[in-house]
């Protein structure tokens, strides 16, 4: 989101709304796909030579088991805090530190259940549905 310093007040707090294309932002991946645009709502505001940008991000997503390769979906609310300097600058671009809560809100190995048992390497069975089949 760009940020227009020159029209915001001093001590007054604008609200923010807009949505963005996850493809747009480059936010594909392999185990996880966004499901509906990622929702803005929030509010920036100036205080002497910074600007505060304050909200939260909302969207649903299909997350991929990584023992049991289950998809699940999820609504995500991502909450952000960002202060920008702003001397000498007439706008602010955000997007690229939206992109990056985005990313990092997003778990390294994602598990449908904490206790998943994934599934057999030698009969294939999904050990969370049932037993496996494999001679002892």
């Amino acid at each position: 989101m760009i940020l227009n310093v020159k029209l915001l007040k001093e001590g007054v707090s604008e609200r923010l709304e807009t949505a963005y294309d996850p493809r747009e932002l480059d936010l594909e991946f392999v185990d996880f796909h966004y499901l509906t645009k990622v929702g803005l709502t929030g509010a920036a505001e100036k205080i002497r030579q910074t600007v505060t940008f304050r909200g939260t991000l909302t969207y649903r997503i299909e997350q991929t088991c990584a023992r049991c390769l289950e998809q699940i979906e999820s609504a995500v609310s991502s909450p952000f805090d960002l202060s920008y300097p702003i001397e000498g600058r007439e706008s602010i671009d955000s997007t690229d530190d939206l992109r990056d809560i985005l990313i990092l809100n997003h778990p390294d190995q994602f598990l449908c259940q904490k206790d998943c048992r994934g599934i057999c390497p030698g009969c294939g069975v999904h050990l969370n549905r049932e037993a496996c089949h494999c001679p002892s």
